[in-house]
């Protein structure tokens, strides 16, 4: 009988770079969770051989619905909701209550979590940090990753300018502040290995990126050379830039309560000053590979015809 793996936020664009790599597995049945309607509809129709369920993670019985003969859940928050550690923490107790139950059959904990969760100033990263706090605390098998700002992020607005005369990239804070890197196709490789391979990880916590830190400008500027394009970077206004982060992550700039606000704020004030920094030899010695370089990945991209 195939495991039941359970992912959540699975219409994400981290779960989208996992799901096809179990998906034809016959070793899994796949448990897609989502929130919208959308995303279950699209999803049903995406991967009709997996198990798609629509759940709120501040309900107790949902979350029990979700772990229902799981052996592995692979567990990504909602990242900017001020319920976030809230949500986590139900998430966990539905695991520790499917692991009591007679015949259970769990085994696994994966977070997807963030790098450097200390980081108190960035609502999405403390909040992540209660999280794995209650993890660690709660005696189950667990495998924490922690990837870092993913290189894919601002990729397709360049691309999306390759035949552009005067291409410009509309930078949201400082283009000189400094970030290692995460692509998106390493972290779910990695991921995937982390569910295939289980108990060798169990306990771990991986910090999960691709490159070494480099400036936004030199991000935008190994891309230009790929395309063949020089981009002019244009600094957007903390405002402007505020209302467009808000857009993307919320659907709206107009009227977000200030509670989900705070998080996008505080993001682009401490980017404006201070970036993320960590290694890439972890990952890999994971995928058993070199980590993939913002350069790599639009190459990549402009050759699949993104």
């Amino acid at each position: 009988m195939s495991e039941v793996i359970a992912l959540t936020c699975a219409s994400g664009k981290q779960c989208s770079h996992i799901i096809p790599l179990l998906y034809d597995n016959p070793k899994y049945k796949l448990r897609l969770v989502v929130h919208s309607q959308h995303s279950l509809d699209r999803l049903q129709k995406q991967y009709p051989d997996a198990e798609v369920l629509q759940a709120e993670l501040d309900s107790s019985d949902d979350c029990a619905k979700i772990l229902d003969g799981a052996t592995t859940i692979y567990y990504v928050s909602p990242t900017f909701s001020p319920k976030e550690a809230y949500f986590g923490i139900n998430v966990i107790d539905a695991a520790l209550a499917e692991s009591r139950k007679s015949g259970s059959k769990f085994q696994h904990f994966v977070f997807s979590s963030v790098l450097h969760p200390e980081l108190t100033k960035l609502l999405n990263h403390d909040r992540k940090r209660y999280i794995e706090e209650y993890l660690t605390e709660s005696m189950l098998s667990y495998t924490i990753l922690q990837p870092s700002h993913f290189a894919d992020n601002a990729i397709g607005q360049l691309i999306a300018q390759k035949d552009a005369d005067h291409p410009a990239y509309k930078a949201a804070y400082s283009p000189h502040v400094s970030f290692s890197y995460t692509a998106l196709k390493d972290h779910g490789e990695a991921s995937v290995k982390i569910i295939q391979e289980r108990s060798k990880h169990f306990y771990a916590t991986y910090q999960i990126v691709s490159t070494l830190p480099m400036k936004y400008t030199e991000y935008i500027m190994s891309i230009g050379e790929v395309m063949g394009k020089n981009f002019e970077i244009q600094q957007v206004p903390y405002e402007e830039s505020v209302g467009t982060v808000c857009e993307r992550i919320f659907g709206t700039r107009e009227g977000v309560p200030q509670t989900l606000k705070d998080g996008p704020e505080r993001l682009l004030l401490y980017y404006n000053e201070r970036g993320l920094y960590s290694n890439p030899n972890i990952l890999e010695w994971l995928i058993g590979r070199k980590g993939t370089t913002p350069a790599q990945l639009a190459k990549e991209l402009i050759e699949a015809g993104a």
